[in-house]
């Protein structure tokens, strides 16, 4: 489970949705620039909150945007 009732299935099923409506999820882990998940950005964040980097919930932000609206670095 991840977090308070949110299992692994619920999980893929949202990046499913995610990609079947065009939109892209972004990650920003501190102030490194914004960046789609990806196997990578997991592996960063999941380093980041392990190696005691993140030291409150700011510190790793999401954001959800349609994949032609989303802005990159």
């Amino acid at each position: 489970m991840f977090g308070e009732g949110v299992s692994m299935l619920d999980l893929m099923a949202l990046l499913k949705a995610i990609r079947e409506k065009n939109l892209v999820l972004q990650v920003k882990i501190i102030d490194k620039p914004w960046e789609d998940l990806s196997g990578k950005v997991v592996k960063a964040m999941i380093e980041a909150v392990t190696t005691g980097l993140i030291k409150q919930s700011s510190d790793i932000r999401l954001r959800l945007s349609e994949k032609s609206a989303a802005i990159h670095p």
